[in-house]
C-alpha cells in the first residue's frame, strides 16, 4: 500500500524542509516537493508538521500485577497517542521484572499495538538490593537498559560493580537518585509551601547526594551511567560539572520540571505528586537552563499512571503522573513558543538522543529509511481534557492547561497506529480499502455492534455512575459509554470495527449522543474503523446535512469541524440519487439497506417489479452503479449493502450479482444466521462482507454466567470464538492476486 502525505513541514536534527512523504509498505520511498504519484491513499498536511517518531526511554506500564491503572497495551495507544513509537518501561512491577521471562511476555504484549516498547530489567533481584541481577542474560535477551527505577540501589559496592559490568556487556544503568534516609516520610519538595501546607517534605538533598555518588562510581570504573528525572538546581550543576571533567553521564528530565513549582501543591490536589517532587523556582530555571546548554540530554515522561481512587487522598496517594499523551505539546509551548528553543533541537530531544542512549534505531524522515515519524499541528491551540485520554489513568499535572502543538497522526513501520479523529484530510475514494486493510491485518471479517441497553450493563458500573450523577439521563449514558470503552479496550487489537446504533444512543437525548460522540472517538483512537448505524436519508439539502454530520464536515464560523467523524454509515436508499450523492461527496462510505435481516423485510423487499427483479435486486444494481466511480484497491466501492445472515441464499445471490459492492451482514447469531450461511456473501479471497454481531458480544458474560467484572473479557472471549467460527467457513483472507 502507497500513502501520500502531501505538503509537510519536515523536520530533523538539523533541517526543516517543505516536502512531500510517501510510503510504500513500511519504508519511505522519497521525500521531496511536489510528489505525484497514483497513491491508495493521499492526506492533506498543509500547514502540518512532520518528526520523526518520539522515544521516551522513562514509562511505568505496571503490567503485570498493576493493570487496573495501565497495561502493556494501553499504554502503548497512550504512547502512539502522543506521537511516540518507542518507551522504555520501568521494572517496578509485580512481579519485578527482573527475568528475561518477563521482559518477553511485555514484548510480546506489545507487538500488535505498533510501539516497541524495551523493557528495562532491574539491577538487583527483585529490586532488593541484596544480589545482583543475571546481566548476561539479560543481553543475550536484548535489554538495553537496568535500573531499580522507583528507588535507588542503596549498597554502593553493588551499584559500583553493575556499572563496571557494563564496560563489557553494553548496558545502560539508569539510576532513580534518592537517599531514602533523607527523604523518609516526604510527600513533596521541603520549603515553604511544605511548611505552609504543614507536611513532611523532601529535601533536595536527597537527589544531589545520590547524583553526586552516582557520577563518582562510574568515574572510578570508565562506565556510562544515566541519571533519571534531574529536578534540582544542584543536581544540574553536578552533572554539567562532570560532563566537562570527561565523566560518561547522561541524564533526563521530564516536562513538569522546567515547568511547574510546588507552588501547584497548595491546591493539596495529590495529582501535583510525583517522585522526585515539583521543585522551587531556581530548580526549574536550572533546568530549563540545562535543556538549553546540553547538559540535559533527553526528555522522559516518567509516566506513571494511577487510578482516581488512590489519587484521591492527598496525604496517602502514591506518587506519579500519566504524561505520554501530553509531553510533546508541553515541551513545545514551553521550549520551543516560549523560550525560543529551536524546533530541531526538540527532534533531538525527544527523539533521536533517547534512541542512541539505549542503542536502538534512529527515526528518520528520509528516502529508504523505515516509516517511522509523526504529524503535528504547531499552531493548534488545545485544552489537556485527561478523560479523553487512551491511558487508563487520568493524573495529569496538566489537566486543564492550554497547550500548543497537537499530536495529530503517528505512523509506525507504515501502519497508522494513531489518528487523531477528523484533524486530517483524506482522500480515498477507495471505499473500504482502509475497513479492509484492518480486516487483513487482523484475520477477522467481524464487527461488533455496540447498541446497549442498561439491561445489558453490569451493575456495578450503573451504580457509580447513579452515584456520580444521580438517577436520570447524565448517569444513564455515562454507563453506556464506559461500558463500551470497556469492550473496546478488550477487542481492539482482534476486531477490525465497531458499529454503533445511533438509536440506543439518542434515545437518553443530549447525553446520549454525547456518549455517541466519545464512543466513536475513542473507537478510532483505538484504531478501529467506525460503522455507524443511522440508516439516515432524506431529500437532497436535507441529506447534506445528514452527511455533513455523520461523515463530512461543518463550516462553523469560517472553520471547518467535523461533528461525529464516523467512517462509514448506514443509509435507507429509497429516496433515490438524492439522497445518496451528498454522502458520497464526503470521500466517506456507506452501507444502502437492501435485503435487511427482520422478519417482515420481505413484504417490501422481496415483491417483484415490473422487469421481473425483486425490490431488493433493485436496489442492489443501484448500489453498484452508485459505487461504480469509487471502486478501491480490493474491487469494493464506496457504496456498500446491508445484507442479512437470516438470508443466506439470497445473500450468495447477491454476492454473485453485486461484485463491487462491499457487505454489511447483520443479524449472525442472536437472529438466527449462522457462519455456514452467512460464508456465501465473501468473495474467493475471504473478503466482500463484514458480519455484525451485537447482544451476543454485549451479553456474552450473561450468557457464560461468569461476574460481571469480567463482562469486558467475556465479550473477547465470544468475538475470537466468532471469528474461529466464520473463518473455518471461508477463504483465508488476503488481498487479490493483481492488487
Amino acid at each position: 500500500m502507497k500513502t501520500l502525505y502531501k505538503n509537510l513541514t519536515v523536520y530533523s536534527e538539523n533541517d526543516e524542509i517543505k516536502a512531500d512523504v510517501l510510503v510504500d509498505g513500511d519504508t519511505i520511498a522519497e521525500v521531496a516537493e511536489n510528489i505525484d504519484c497514483d497513491a491508495d491513499l493521499v492526506y492533506d498536511c498543509s500547514g502540518l508538521s512532520a518528526f520523526p517518531a518520539l522515544c521516551d526511554i522513562h514509562v511505568h506500564f505496571r503490567d503485570p500485577g498493576f493493570t487496573y491503572k495501565e497495561d502493556v497495551v494501553s499504554g502503548c495507544h497512550a504512547a502512539a497517542a502522543g506521537g511516540f513509537t518507542a518507551v522504555a518501561c520501568m521494572p517496578n512491577t509485580k512481579p519485578v521484572c527482573d527475568s528475561v521471562e518477563i521482559a518477553d511476555y511485555i514484548m510480546k504484549k506489545a507487538e500488535p499495538t505498533g510501539v516497541k516498547v524495551y523493557p528495562v530489567c532491574a539491577v538487583t533481584k527483585g529490586m532488593s538490593g541484596a544480589e545482583a541481577a543475571d546481566y548476561d542474560e539479560y543481553v543475550k535477551s536484548g535489554i538495553k537498559m537496568i535500573s531499580d527505577d522507583g528507588r535507588p540501589v542503596e549498597n554502593a559496592e553493588m551499584m559500583r560493580s553493575a556499572l563496571e559490568k557494563t564496560n563489557e556487556n553494553g548496558l545502560l544503568v539508569a539510576s532513580h537518585c534518592e537517599d531514602l534516609a533523607i527523604i523518609s516520610g516526604g510527600i513533596m519538595n521541603k520549603g515553604k509551601i511544605s511548611e505552609k501546607l504543614g507536611v513532611k517534605g523532601m529535601d533536595r538533598a536527597s537527589e544531589d547526594s545520590i547524583t553526586a555518588r552516582e557520577i563518582a562510581l562510574a568515574d572510578s570504573c570508565g562506565a556510562r551511567i544515566h541519571i533519571c528525572h534531574v529536578s534540582t538546581k544542584g543536581s544540574i550543576g553536578i552533572i554539567r560539572d562532570a560532563k566537562k571533567r570527561g565523566v560518561r553521564v547522561t541524564c533526563e528530565t521530564a516536562p513538569h520540571y522546567f515547568m511547574y513549582t510546588d507552588d501547584k501543591l497548595l491546591a493539596r490536589d495529590a495529582d501535583f505528586r510525583m517522585n522526585p517532587p515539583l521543585r522551587e523556582k531556581a530548580d526549574v530555571e536550572a533546568v530549563l537552563e540545562g535543556v538549553f546548554d546540553g547538559t540535559v540530554d533527553c526528555i522522559v515522561t516518567d509516566h506513571a499512571p494511577h487510578s482516581p481512587e488512590e489519587k484521591a487522598d492527598f496525604l496517602k496517594a502514591p506518587n506519579g503522573v500519566v504524561g505520554l499523551e501530553t509531553s510533546f505539546a508541553a515541551s513545545y509551548t514551553t521550549l520551543c513558543r516560549k523560550a525560543g528553543l529551536p524546533v530541531t533541537k526538540l527532534v533531538t530531544l525527544m527523539s533521536a538522543a533517547p534512541r542512541r542512549l539505549i542503542g536502538v534505531p534512529e527515526a528518520k524522515i528520509e528516502k529508504g529509511a523505515k516509516a517511522e515519524f509523526m504529524i503535528a499541528d504547531l499552531n493548534r491551540e488545545w485544552t489537556v481534557e485527561p478523560e479523553k485520554f487512551a491511558s487508563k489513568s487520568r493524573n495529569s499535572v496538566f489537566k486543564g492547561e492550554k497547550l500548543i502543538g497537537k499530536v495529530l497522526l503517528t505512523v509506525s513501520n507504515g501502519k497508522v497506529i494513531y489518528e487523531y479523529p477528523s484533524a486530517m484530510k483524506r482522500s480515498d475514494n477507495m471505499s473500504f480499502d482502509r475497513l479492509i486493510d484492518k480486516i487483513i491485518e487482523t484475520q477477522n471479517p467481524t464487527v461488533v455492534g455496540l447498541d446497549p441497553k442498561l439491561d445489558y450493563i453490569p451493575e456495578y458500573i450503573k451504580e457509580k455512575c447513579i452515584a456520580k450523577h444521580g438517577e436520570g439521563f447524565k448517569a444513564a449514558a455515562a454507563a453506556l459509554y464506559k461500558f463500551n470503552k470497556g469492550i473496546i479496550d478488550a477487542v481492539c487489537d482482534v476486531v477490525p470495527a465497531v458499529k454503533p446504533q445511533a438509536a440506543y444512543y439518542e434515545m437518553y437525548g443530549y447525553y446520549g449522543v454525547k456518549a455517541l460522540y466519545k464512543t466513536i472517538r475513542y473507537a478510532q483512537s483505538k484504531g478501529m474503523y467506525v460503522i455507524l448505524d443511522g440508516k439516515r436519508n432524506d431529500i437532497g439539502a436535507t441529506m447534506e446535512a445528514y452527511s455533513a454530520a455523520y461523515l463530512g464536515t461543518t463550516d462553523v464560523f469560517g472553520k471547518k469541524e467535523q461533528p461525529f467523524g464516523a467512517d462509514s454509515l448506514t443509509v435507507n436508499g429509497y429516496l433515490g440519487t438524492d439522497g445518496i450523492a451528498p454522502a458520497l461527496k464526503t470521500g466517506g462510505s456507506i452501507f444502502v439497506l437492501v435485503k435487511t435481516s427482520n422478519k417482515s423485510s420481505g413484504e417490501l423487499q422481496d415483491r417483484r417489479l415490473c422487469d421481473g427483479k425483486t425490490i431488493y435486486e433493485t436496489m442492489g444494481d443501484m448500489c453498484e452503479k452508485w459505487g461504480a466511480d469509487s471502486i478501491g484497491k480490493y474491487g469494493y466501492s464506496a457504496v456498500g449493502a446491508v445484507v442479512g445472515a437470516t438470508y443466506p441464499a439470497m445473500l450468495t445471490e447477491m454476492r454473485e450479482k453485486l461484485p463491487h459492492t462491499f457487505f454489511l451482514v447483520p443479524g449472525y447469531g442472536a437472529q438466527g444466521g449462522g457462519a455456514e450461511g452467512v460464508a456465501g456473501g465473501f468473495d474467493k479471497n475471504g473478503l466482500g462482507a463484514i458480519v455484525n454481531s451485537s447482544r451476543a458480544v454485549m451479553c456474552a458474560y450473561k450468557k457464560e454466567g461468569c461476574d460481571e467484572h469480567d463482562y469486558a473479557a467475556a465479550a473477547r472471549r465470544e468475538v475470537l470464538r466468532m471469528k474461529e467460527d466464520i473463518t473455518s467457513h471461508i477463504p483465508q483472507m488476503k488481498a487479490p492476486e493483481n492488487n
